[in-house]
């Protein structure tokens, strides 16, 4: 079984079904499998690069609006940037759920499982049911069929209606202009904040970046930012011209006066209405701060009566977003899919926060057009010794170019020829152990150790 995708010029590009990194068919997503046969319908972007896709939003709109489609659920909130937007839409899932309402969440990509993606209080749709939402878009699509993310999305719609969800949360796949979530009506729109990241789609400066993503922001609606500088002000400009209103974080709504702990951080909360409240995010990293103000202050302005639950502050499930984990011979393993420079800076300063001294080898991967020697540069400043293994999910740059790269800049680097064997040789080192580059990386390592527990 292969997924189909649109190549260049009319050709077609074939991809592997194993999603996340697998290495054997044991190992395969057993959603994907059962669901093959609908996968080879669909055109998968997920799996092509940038520059073999085309952008637009009829696909989905046509889907959306196909005969007796379901009503999409409101109140719903997107969620778009380039760092901590997965985080941001986690906490609105666990705060929701913790205040006693059922939400609806869409996210990507998926670690073990797409049924990940589309998920109803929590918990994963079912497989069978999400076979019966996209066999039934496949039909209406016809000989036009949609997208991967374009049927993932408009399925998540489908079944948070069918649910009747209190509050729907979308988060972003690529960009904002012209994701297949951006099709959807929403209360609110927040944009994380934003870096220099897929720069052959979305463009190669920040401003032209922020443009791409400000356009969640919707025509009279409301939006929410953390973002900074140069990127604001392209915001703030558009929010503007589409009478839009802006909150923003440092002004309308913030974090303060952060007290940190071996168990947490404890500080107060700044809401849009002009209040403050108290927080304890129990085992609390620093760059999980921003995505909880965001959460609080857009379910603040969307639901003012709602008693927000911040002392303690729910756990959100976030898989690989500094998932630490403690190996059999005592020594600590960090899961991370930080991919960007600014990302991974701030894994490196919780490294040092919590490690402090220390030096971890680092198992890496990273996906092709990312500006990866920049974001490598950040883990040189506490790591020498390197494995880079083949990357799978999506198209990957070449691991003995990047081995190549860290051995030039005085690092101990060398290759594996999968994750498996990278895993065996991270495992060597007798000190801490990082894993980061990519969401694929991570998810195919965790189900690794998963599945020798």
């Amino acid at each position: 079984m292969r997924y189909l995708g649109k190549g260049p010029v009319g050709s077609v590009a074939v991809c592997s079904p194993y999603a996340q990194g697998r290495t054997t068919k044991n190992d395969m997503d057993p959603a994907a499998n059962r669901l093959s046969p609908l996968l080879d319908r669909m055109v998968d972007y997920e799996r092509l690069r940038p520059t073999e896709r085309e952008w637009d939003l009829a696909g989905v709109e046509r889907l959306l609006r196909r005969k007796h489609a379901p009503v999409p659920v409101r109140p719903a909130i997107q969620v778009a940037g380039s760092k901590g937007k997965g985080t941001t839409a986690a906490f609105l899932e666990a705060m929701t759920t913790a205040a006693g309402l059922r939400p609806g969440s869409y996210s990507s990509p998926h670690l073990i499982t797409l049924c990940e993606r589309i998920r109803i209080a929590g918990e994963p749709v079912r497989v069978e049911r999400l076979e019966a939402v996209l066999t039934e878009l496949l039909e209406f699509a016809g000989d036009q069929p949609p997208t991967f993310f374009e049927a993932m999305t408009v399925a998540a719609v489908t079944c948070f209606a069918q649910d009747r969800v209190d509050l729907a949360i979308y988060e972003v796949g690529l960009g904002g202009r012209f994701d297949a979530t951006t099709a959807i009506d929403v209360d609110a729109a927040i944009v994380t904040r934003i870096e220099l990241e897929h720069t052959d789609v979305l463009g190669d400066t920040i401003q032209a970046i922020a443009a791409e993503k400000a356009m969640v922001i919707r025509p009279g609606g409301l939006g929410l930012t953390a973002t900074t500088g140069d990127a604001l002000a392209v915001i703030r400009g558009h929010a503007e011209r589409v009478g839009a209103r802006l909150l923003v974080m440092g002004e309308d709504f913030g974090v303060h006066h952060v007290a940190w702990s071996v168990d947490g951080a404890r500080g107060l909360l700044s809401l849009p209405d002009g209040s403050r409240q108290q927080f304890y995010l129990p085992d609390a990293k620093a760059f999980e701060l921003p995505a909880l103000a965001l959460a609080a202050a857009s379910l603040s302005s969307l639901y003012p009566d709602l008693a927000l639950p911040l002392d303690p502050v729910p756990r959100p499930n976030l898989p690989c977003r500094f998932e630490v984990r403690t190996e059999p011979d005592g020594q600590v393993l960090i899961l991370d899919g930080a991919h960007t420079e600014d990302s991974l800076r701030a894994v490196v300063a919780e490294v040092q926060r919590r490690y402090p001294g220390t030096s971890p080898r680092v198992l890496t991967s990273l996906a092709a057009g990312k500006r990866w020697q920049q974001a490598l540069s950040a883990v040189l400043t506490i790591a020498d010794s390197f494995v880079v293994t083949e990357l799978t999910g999506t198209p990957g740059e070449d691991p003995a170019t990047i081995s190549a790269w860290l051995t030039e800049q005085g690092a101990r680097s060398e290759v594996a020829i999968d994750v498996a064997l990278g895993l065996r040789k991270l495992r060597e080192h007798p000190g801490p152990r990082l894993v980061v580059g990519s969401f694929y990386l991570a998810g195919a390592v965790r189900q690794l150790i998963d599945s020798d527990a």
